[in-house]
């Protein structure tokens, strides 16, 4: 069982990883960790370099986002927690700025089944159109991702989720990947998407493996 300790050190490794992969800024992105039994969420700050996020920099709020000891969360707090409001089955979220992936869908390209991993972890990703960040904002991702694991706002970044932490993040790196090389592939005639046997069959044979 993962204690406030373990997720803290999970929330900041998470954090310092985004940073490090380049699907964040120093003062991009967010993540956070909900204990639903102790009505709780654990979610980065805002303001501090996300190269060197510790676990103690982490910040508590309660499910109405009033801060629960020290610290300022992040500026994003409200929608991870409409989110989780809207998805009692996950666990934890990641929000980053993957630059390929936000590009490609600003610019009208959704990217759909052309890896494997795409196809299992992530399926169908949702798409919402800019809004400034806000309470709106924050009701119409949550209603998005009731449908999906993964859903980008144009013009922004992504947003994920997933039973841990790990899943989550797993779920921006793949996409991201699966981007660049539909990116790469745009000027060589394009990448073929699987079609619906080769769906069924990778998930078929992949599902239990990743």
């Amino acid at each position: 069982m993962l204690d406030e300790k373990n997720i803290r050190e999970e929330i900041s490794e998470t954090i310092n990883r985004l940073y490090e992969r380049g699907l964040v800024s120093s003062l991009g992105g967010n993540v956070s960790y909900i204990f639903r039994d102790k009505k709780y969420v654990l979610i980065t700050p805002t303001g501090l370099d996300k190269k060197n996020v510790e676990p103690s920099d982490i910040v508590k709020v309660d499910l109405d986002g009033q801060v629960i000891g020290n610290g300022v969360p992040s500026s994003e707090t409200i929608v991870h927690l409409k989110i989780y409001g809207a998805r009692g089955d996950v666990n934890a979220i990641v929000h980053a700025h993957p630059a390929t992936a936000v590009g490609l869908v600003s610019a009208g390209y959704v990217p759909k089944g052309v890896t494997p991993e795409f196809v299992v972890m992530i399926g169908e990703l949702g798409v919402v159109e800019f809004t400034t960040p806000g309470e709106k904002t924050a009701k119409t991702l949550a209603k998005v991702l009731k449908d999906h694991n993964l859903v980008i706002l144009k013009n922004h970044g992504a947003f994920s989720v997933g039973n841990s932490l790990m899943q989550a993040f797993s779920r921006i790196e793949i996409l991201e990947e699966a981007s660049k090389m539909i990116f790469v592939a745009k000027d060589f005639g394009g990448m073929p998407e699987f079609n619906q046997k080769q769906i069924k069959d990778i998930i078929d044979k992949y599902v239990r493996r990743i």
